[in-house]
């Protein structure tokens, strides 16, 4: 039982499905395999060796989903960072986890250049423009890469560190083992609440547990992860009625976001060929 089971399983089950939808850029789940397989020589290359520490500090993105399984399939350990802490709490944590590498986005490079420079690790520019002078490229590490194989981590092997909120003090890293994110997954399975073919929407940070289980949940029954980079009740709207969305993880302070938009009043969400109009303020599931 490890992280990348799903994506072997589903390499073997469903290899032209559709596995990201990142606005307008949608991959399949052998494109995807070919990427992580890449991603994880990639890290490897730059020196990363089996359970160092990978911090991802980014936006929601594809490539989000790439880091969860690549770092697991090269044999290291993600350490998925809030986006929402100080220059100063970033830091700490990338120093208290012992990262090695820092992996960006356009909306943390700045940052991201600062805190290489203090923590002394590899920073990586993982968006569609260019980067700073001081990162690694993203897609050219994987286009300049040979895949690999999957490294086959062990159920009990740790697969990522993940921050507490610090509400009652200094924030703790959790570590997580395969088995721990993988069980988490299929008891959603279990439950019925993400059967096979699910259309799931992370709509909720990409860095959060809570997100990760239906995010993992989707990827092991063959689904398709939609994306949306932050949440914007306008945008969520839209992409579920856009692509179909089955199901999403949301907390009630975003229920109420989404609620209170004068768009929900004729938001249209659609489920397989039926679909149905929202009333406001209703309950109702279509």
């Amino acid at each position: 039982m490890n992280v990348t089971q799903g994506l072997r399983r589903v390499l073997q089950t469903n290899s032209e499905g559709i596995a990201t939808v990142d606005g307008d850029r949608r991959r399949n789940w052998r494109e995807i395999g070919e990427r992580v397989a890449k991603l994880a020589g990639g890290l490897q290359g730059l020196g990363m060796k089996r359970g160092d520490r990978v911090a991802v500090l980014m936006l929601n993105s594809d490539r989000y989903l790439e880091l969860y399984l690549g770092v697991a399939w090269a044999g290291a350990v993600i350490v998925p960072t809030n986006i929402r802490w100080s220059h100063a709490e970033i830091e700490d944590s990338l120093r208290d986890c012992r990262a090695s590498v820092l992996v960006v986005d356009k909306a943390f490079a700045a940052m991201g250049v600062e805190l290489a420079k203090a923590v002394a690790l590899t920073l990586i520019y993982a968006d569609d423009d260019t980067g700073p002078a001081a990162a690694r490229d993203y897609e050219r590490l994987i286009a300049a890469t040979k895949p690999v194989p999957d490294a086959m981590a062990q159920r009990e092997d740790l697969a990522g560190i993940f921050y507490t909120g610090g509400t009652t003090g200094r924030s703790k890293g959790v570590m997580l083992s395969h088995a721990n994110i993988v069980s988490n997954a299929l008891h959603m399975l279990s439950e019925g609440l993400l059967p096979d073919g699910t259309i799931y929407l992370n709509a909720a940070p990409m860095f959060h547990l809570a997100n990760g289980g239906g995010m993992f949940a989707a990827l092991i029954g063959g689904g398709c992860n939609v994306i949306v980079r932050t949440f914007n009740p306008e945008l969520v709207m839209a992409t579920i009625e856009k692509e179909k969305v089955t199901a999403t993880l949301i907390v009630p302070t975003m229920i109420q976001m989404l609620t209170d938009h004068p768009m929900f009043r004729t938001a249209t969400c659609r489920r397989s060929s039926e679909s149905c109009t929202v009333p406001p303020r209703s309950a109702k599931r279509c």
